[in-house]
């Protein structure tokens, strides 16, 4: 009897970068910062201590606000609204999926979370909401709305702010600073953008720049470069200032300076688009952050433009000598020493045929192909400098959508956006199609081994199988959490499969899908198999779960 390849299944580690701050707070003695992270805690000396993730309870690591009540935090996340106690523990409060708090206005934790209960009962279904006073609603598409008036009215921006005083409706979203008042909407100056709001220790509104500038509400000039860059959000502990901003972190300030508190040698970004291992180091790509790798203390070493073509990583390999990054705009190639960014138009030494490279593929008889749009440059494993061994063109005519591909030994497949797959078998091109072969021709997830198996993820249509002889195709499945495949990796008896909702296990020889135990974010958009772990690469981070495979194993 074939047992699931998951026979230890347990979360051993999460991994997220905390640099993007939305909110700060004070609570339980310690700042906290609400990041795409996760809940980041800071001792009164700025000392890091602790980072609250989906381990810990929360729904989402993409925390957008904090408010604290009584002796409860409220965090308002990308999945639901938590209350954490003062042993750092996480409760879930409502689904809504807002990114604002209302204020509590002195209500102890009970009437907090009674009050936001009825909120989310209320509030009409569809918007994302961004701000809350007690008549007005902002949204992140830029509205705000009266709902007792029934009126509404858009502004610039997604609107970050919402103050009624004196008869006036204060505005402020990431483009501009309004009033709303008998004579309608009225702009005031603002410093450069994109902007945020905070609070001083007066009770002032201030209007924060994205080059440090903060200046009082309505005012033409403000402190130039009075707080770091790109700040989002300031608190005081114990008459200390502090400040959140976009993408460096936490600062503390520390007499005249401003001192960064926030960890350095973070995972490069959240939304992670490729692994592999290079040299025995874990490599991470990411949609917008460029690639990294895990040292041997732990840190991450980060690189990204000029190193990279571009920082849209769409694929990584390592032939042992040299690590290959794909790139949107080229490709990356690291020999150990320095980086060489190759691209067709450019520097182009590989016959590049168009400017993305959409996959490395390390593995195959002709050396590691690298394959664009039009065709698959391979080149000689470990050359320095790199050598072009052959150049195999796309048959003419097949797709001008290419979406990725994968392989290992003398097979070579590619997936196309419309048409299915072709395979490369060292001598000639096989094209699958759906109906026959597939659930549908639109591929968005890809893995195959030397042995000529394949599993092939789709764009809602679920994925197919092949053993090496014969198709399977799983349109759809009790436990698969979603239908629309973004990522897949072949283990023995069958394989891994990455969705939009969360991970699954397909056995080959029952035909059974069988969920994963949460992850980091539920859309997983990247696997890597190893001996004894899956490191999953995720939207909101990088989670492992450890597993072992059975003792005997039926590979097809």
């Amino acid at each position: 009897m074939l047992l699931s390849t998951l026979t230890a299944a347990l979360l051993s580690a999460t991994v997220t970068n905390t640099e993007l701050v939305h909110d700060l707070a004070t609570y339980n003695g310690h700042v906290v910062a609400c990041t795409e992270g996760g809940l980041e805690l800071f001792t009164r000396a700025g000392r890091a201590v602790r980072t609250l993730t989906v381990d810990d309870g929360l729904p989402s690591h993409f925390c957008r606000a904090l408010e604290v009540a009584g002796d409860e935090l409220f965090a308002a996340t990308d999945e639901g609204v938590v209350a954490v106690d003062k042993g750092w523990r996480v409760q879930p409060v409502v689904g809504a999926k807002w990114h604002a708090l209302p204020a509590e206005g002195g209500m102890n934790a009970e009437l907090y979370r009674a009050a936001l209960g009825w909120l989310s009962e209320r509030l009409p279904a569809g918007p994302t909401y961004t701000a809350f006073t007690e008549g007005y609603l902002g949204t992140a598409d830029g509205r705000v709305m009266a709902p007792g008036a029934g009126r509404l009215w858009t502004v610039p921006g997604p609107v970050r702010m919402l103050e009624e005083t004196d008869g006036v409706l204060r505005v402020g979203t990431t483009e501009g600073a309004f009033t709303l008042g008998p004579e309608g909407l009225v702009s005031l100056p603002v410093p450069a953008g994109p902007l945020a709001y905070a609070k001083d220790t007066k009770g002032g509104t201030r209007v924060l720049g994205a080059e440090g500038e903060a200046r009082h509400w309505g005012e033409r000039s403000g402190e130039a470069r009075a707080l770091p860059p790109g700040a989002t959000s300031t608190v005081e502990l114990n008459g200390v200032a502090w400040v959140g901003t976009r993408g460096q972190g936490v600062f503390r300030r520390q007499g005249a300076e401003w001192k960064r508190v926030t960890p350095t040698g973070q995972l490069c970004g959240n939304h992670i688009t490729a692994l592999t291992r290079h040299q025995g180091l874990r490599v991470v790509g990411t949609f917008d952050k460029g690639v990294c790798w895990e040292q041997p203390d732990g840190k991450w070493r980060t690189f990204r433009a000029p190193h990279l073509p571009s920082n849209h990583v769409l694929g990584l390999a390592s032939d042992g000598r040299n690590l290959y990054v794909a790139t949107m705009s080229g490709l990356g190639l690291y020999d150990g020493k320095t980086w060489t960014p190759m691209a067709y138009g450019g520097r182009n030494p590989v016959a590049l045929g168009k400017l993305s490279v959409l996959a490395a593929v390390p593995d195959t008889e002709d050396g590691v192909a690298l394959v664009d749009g039009r065709g698959t440059s391979f080149v000689k494993r470990a050359s320095q400098p790199l050598e072009l061994a052959r150049r195999l063109p796309l048959p003419e005519g097949w797709s001008s959508h290419v979406s990725g591909a994968h392989g290992a030994g003398r097979y070579l497949w590619v997936a196309s956006e419309d048409r299915g797959l072709l395979r490369w078998d060292g001598t000639q091109w096989t094209r699958f199609h759906d109906g026959k072969h597939l659930t549908d021709n639109w591929v968005t997830a890809l893995s195959a081994d030397a042995e000529g198996r394949a599993v092939v993820g789709t764009c809602q249509d679920g994925f197919s199988y092949f053993d090496g002889e014969h198709w399977t195709r799983v349109r759809d499945a009790e436990g698969l959490p979603s239908r629309y495949v973004v990522s897949a990796a072949l283990v023995p008896g069958g394989a891994l499969l990455g969705t939009l909702l969360g991970a699954a296990h397909y056995d080959a020889l029952s035909g059974t899908v069988r969920p994963l135990p949460r992850l980091a974010d539920p859309r997983v958009y990247a696997l890597l198999v190893e001996e004894g772990t899956v490191l999953f690469g995720t939207e909101g981070g990088l989670s492992r779960l450890d597993w072992s495979a059975p003792a005997a194993v039926t590979r097809r």
